[in-house]
């Protein structure tokens, strides 16, 4: 191989690849790892849920969103980080996320489930991850975290996701 085309794809290299701290090539920059966490208890038509949204890393985020679902609809309390996109659908703010660390904001949610269901089904899902710089793309390449399916029979139990 010439010299002058060795020097080309170590230019390419370099530009597909940039090193970050200490020398090492890192891919994407703008990776960050979205991971939901928390509990539901359901019972006599009541649901209580809290949940938290970790953010894996390696950047920052200046915000993020998750929408959270329902098998029936729900009514009652829900957090001021949150929109009713349908009577079964919400859509919650998330707050910045430091890279490695949880979400300052613990979501409650204390619900009225609309007949009753001997069980519900709720779903936790990220929509939307801020921007960890400007004009770099976030993304997330571990995405098998995001999204949480939880089956809360009548019981009276915690179930964790």
């Amino acid at each position: 191989m010439s010299s002058l085309l060795r020097k080309a794809l170590l230019v390419l290299v370099a530009g597909l690849f940039p090193l970050g701290a200490g020398g090492v090539a890192f891919a994407d920059e703008g990776e960050a790892d979205l991971g939901h966490h928390g509990q539901v208890v359901y019972q006599a038509g009541r649901l209580v849920m809290e949940l938290r949204t970790w953010n894996h890393g390696p950047v920052s985020l200046d915000s993020g969103a998750v929408r959270v679902s329902f098998s029936a609809p729900v009514e009652g309390k829900i957090p001021r980080e949150c929109v009713r996109r349908a009577p079964t659908v919400l859509v919650c703010e998330t707050g910045a996320l430091r890279a490695g660390a949880a979400s300052a904001r613990r979501l409650g949610f204390d619900l009225r489930v609309s007949g009753s269901p001997v069980e519900v089904v709720v779903e936790v899902r990220t929509v939307r991850m801020g921007s960890a710089q400007p004009g770099l793309t976030t993304r997330d390449l571990n995405p098998g975290n995001d999204r949480r399916r939880v089956l809360a029979p009548d019981t009276g139990d915690a179930y964790y996701f």
